[in-house]
């Protein structure tokens, strides 16, 4: 029987994936929606890494004997600091 730290773990590398891979692939391969919403990409990051901060949030609270704001704020900052990673990755190596 697999472990719920190790579902939560499998689950957080998933959607970290899932972002790595929709972040790294060419613009002009996504399918344009037809939607005339200013600055929809944004409002799609933004989303992308919330669910992550909300994943990862779930899983340190299950995990850790944190308080709710600590939480918060590594889910945050590792949210941050893993989509910088992948800005810079972008600019070094996917730039097109």
């Amino acid at each position: 029987m697999i472990k719920r730290e190790h579902i939560l773990l499998l689950r957080n590398l998933c959607w970290a994936g899932v972002i790595f891979f929709l972040c790294a692939i060419p613009s002009s391969s996504i399918p344009d929606p037809k939607l005339n919403i200013p600055h929809l990409d944004k409002v799609v990051h933004f989303g992308m890494f919330f669910i992550m901060s909300i994943l990862l949030c779930s899983g340190l609270r299950y995990q850790t004997k944190l308080s709710l704001r600590g939480c918060y704020l590594i889910a945050i900052g590792f949210s941050f600091a893993y989509g910088g990673m992948i800005e810079i990755l972008q600019y070094k190596y996917f730039h097109r």
